[in-house]
C-alpha cells in the first residue's frame, strides 16, 4: 500500500498585464534550497535560487525569467505568503543605540503593487529625437552584477528603438559596438532622462516604521525588491 500524499493547493494571481496565472506554494525540498542560499549570503545566488523556485512553483506555463521585474516580485511575495504564512515576526535593531531590538509583526498582505501606474516608454531627448524603451525582465536585472552593469548595460538591454524624425532604428539590428557608442555619447541630461524611465517602473516595496522603546527615537526600514522580501523569515536588520 502506497503512502497517502495530500493534494497540494493551487492559487490564482493576476499580473500587471491582467493575465491570470496559477501557482502552488513551495515545498520542504524547495525551502531547503532557499535557506541554503540565505546562509551563503550571496545576492547573485539568492536571485538565481528565487528564479528557480518561482519557476518550479508555476502551474501555468510561463517562463518567469522573461517576466517584468515587478511581476516576478509580486509572484514571489504571494508564493512566499502561501507557503509559510503572510505574517512574519521580525526583530529590528535600533540604529540610534545599536543595542535595543524591537519585535515587529509584519503582514505581507499589506504590500500591494501599483500596477495602474502609467508607464511612458517614449524617452524624448528633443521633439523628434529619442528612444523607445522596453520593460526589463528579471533575468536581465539578475545578470547585472555591478553598478556599471545596472546603470549602463541594463539601459542598453532595454532600448528597443532609437528614432530621429521619421527614421526608426531597431536596436536588435544594430551592432553592439555601435549601440555602445550611442550610449557613451549621450549627454548627462539625456542619460538622466533614461534613468528616470527606470525610476517610474512599479516596484514591490513597503516601509516599516518602528520606535526605540527606551529612547523614543523613530526609525524606518525600507523593504524593496525580491531580495529583501526573500530574507524575511530571518530578518534582523539595523
Amino acid at each position: 500500500m502506497s503512502i497517502p500524499f495530500m493534494k497540494i493547493p493551487e492559487y490564482d494571481l493576476t499580473l500587471s498585464n491582467n493575465v491570470k496565472v496559477k501557482y502552488r506554494p513551495f515545498l520542504v525540498k524547495e525551502e531547503k534550497i532557499l535557506l541554503m542560499a540565505i546562509e551563503n549570503d550571496n545576492e547573485s545566488e539568492m536571485i538565481d535560487t528565487l528564479i528557480g523556485t518561482v519557476q518550479t512553483c508555476m502551474i501555468t506555463q510561463v517562463d518567469v525569467q522573461k517576466l517584468p521585474v515587478y511581476d516576478f516580485e509580486w509572484l514571489w511575495l504571494n508564493i512566499r505568503s502561501k507557503s509559510i504564512g503572510e505574517v512574519v515576526d521580525l526583530k529590528l535593531k535600533c540604529p540610534d543605540d545599536e543595542t535595543q531590538v524591537v519585535d515587529y509583526t509584519f503582514n505581507i498582505d499589506n504590500v500591494k503593487p501599483d500596477f495602474n501606474k502609467k508607464i511612458d516608454t517614449n524617452v524624448k531627448f528633443s521633439e523628434n529625437y529619442g528612444v523607445i524603451m522596453k520593460i526589463p525582465t528579471v533575468r536581465e536585472v539578475a545578470n547585472k552584477k555591478t553598478i556599471i552593469d545596472l546603470s549602463v548595460n541594463l539601459m542598453k538591454d532595454c532600448i528597443a528603438q532609437i528614432y530621429n524624425g521619421d527614421e526608426i532604428f531597431e536596436t536588435k539590428d544594430v551592432e553592439p559596438k555601435e549601440l555602445d557608442q550611442f550610449i557613451e555619447n549621450l549627454t548627462m541630461p539625456q542619460f538622466k532622462k533614461i534613468r528616470a524611465y527606470f525610476e517610474q517602473l512599479p516596484i514591490i516595496s513597503h516601509t516599516i516604521v518602528y520606535k526605540n522603546p527606551k529612547s523614543g527615537v523613530e526609525h524606518k526600514m525600507l523593504l524593496q525588491g525580491a531580495s529583501d522580501f526573500f530574507q524575511l523569515p530571518s530578518y534582523t536588520k539595523a
